[in-house]
């Protein structure tokens, strides 16, 4: 048996300039840190001698095929294919929080997925390979719509400033931070769920601004990634940073349909009661608002928000990982 996780992510700065349609024109940047949220694959051989399929799935339902085109999982389909897994093979999928919600999560499956598959086939794979392999099944196989940077920070974890080339491709530079500062963002971060889920590619698919403009946002958005990355790794107050998320809030609103009426008095709420920035995490439209704020506000914050959930995380986490592997 392999049991194998990914974390999902929290990006701070920079989100959509990761998109390849623009990054290959423009070039790109994301600020992001992995969390302790996980998504986690375990992945054992099937004795399909004694049953009449060859192929188990377990995620949010249940699969049992005799081949894995008949899968109809998109992602457990096209990773089966392109490694050439074909029966023989039982899959279970675990998740410490829902999915589109504006973490990564899929991109976090994909990435332990294929680490433990690789496993299972007797193979080790560098984060930078996995990482690879899920963009490609994600975004070229599967032709979803999106970026790279759940991809990468699933495979590299940490707290990593990404940029991506002109030339296609991608660096990745985690930022040497103390146990202190990294205590210290952690303390000023308050996540809240907003309880709305959405499909990211809808969500990107709604843009309706120029294309020229909409390059300049983006950009602008990179270059406030590359001003957060040396903020942070500065001794800067953190409330302070938050400033820097709420001029990249703004100009990501105005980058296309990324928020609703409701998440927008939400996020005003939030800021009326101490916050000095923020911004939604992932597409928009939903899943999970993320607050800067010090400590003692944030209680004043889930007051003005009414019954939204809350969550507390670490930051830094560890990219993709082996947890079990036995034969």
């Amino acid at each position: 048996m392999i049991i194998s996780r990914a974390p999902v992510r929290v990006s701070f700065l920079g989100g959509g300039s990761d998109i390849a349609s623009h990054f290959r024109h423009h070039g790109g940047a994301v600020l992001a840190t992995a969390i302790n949220r996980f998504a986690y694959v375990t992945v054992q051989p099937f004795m399909q001698e004694f049953f009449d399929h060859r192929i188990r799935l377990a995620y949010r339902r249940t699969e049992a095929v005799c081949s894995s085109a008949e899968i109809e999982h998109p992602a457990i389909r096209a990773a089966l294919q392109k490694l050439g897994i074909d029966a023989g093979v039982e899959m279970h999928v675990m998740a410490d929080l829902p999915a589109r919600t504006g973490l990564g999560s899929s991109s976090s499956f994909v990435v332990a997925m294929l680490q433990a598959l690789h496993a299972h086939q007797g193979r080790f794979r560098t984060a930078h390979e996995l990482a690879d392999e899920a963009i490609e099944i994600e975004r070229d196989i599967l032709r979803e719509s999106g970026g790279w940077q759940d991809q990468i920070i699933a495979a590299t974890g940490g707290i990593a400033l990404i940029r991506f080339e002109r030339n296609g491709g991608y660096s990745v530079t985690q930022l040497p931070l103390s146990p202190e500062r990294i205590r210290d963002i952690e303390e000023h971060m308050l996540l809240v769920y907003t309880q709305i889920q959405r499909d990211s590619a809808t969500v990107q698919s709604q843009s309706a601004i120029p294309a020229a403009e909409k390059a300049r946002i983006l950009s602008q958005l990179a270059a406030l990634a590359e001003r957060g990355g040396e903020f942070l790794a500065s001794d800067r107050p953190v409330t302070d940073f938050g400033t820097l998320m709420h001029e990249g809030w703004e100009l990501k609103k105005s980058s296309g349909s990324v928020t609703l009426p409701e998440i927008d008095a939400w996020y005003e709420a939030g800021r009326a009661a101490g916050a000095t920035g923020g911004k939604l995490l992932g597409a928009g439209q939903g899943g999970f608002l993320l607050f800067i704020a010090e400590p003692r506000h944030h209680a004043a914050i889930c007051r003005a928000l009414g019954a939204q959930p809350t969550v507390r995380v670490r930051i830094n986490a560890p990219g993709a990982q082996i947890l079990f592997a036995q034969r």
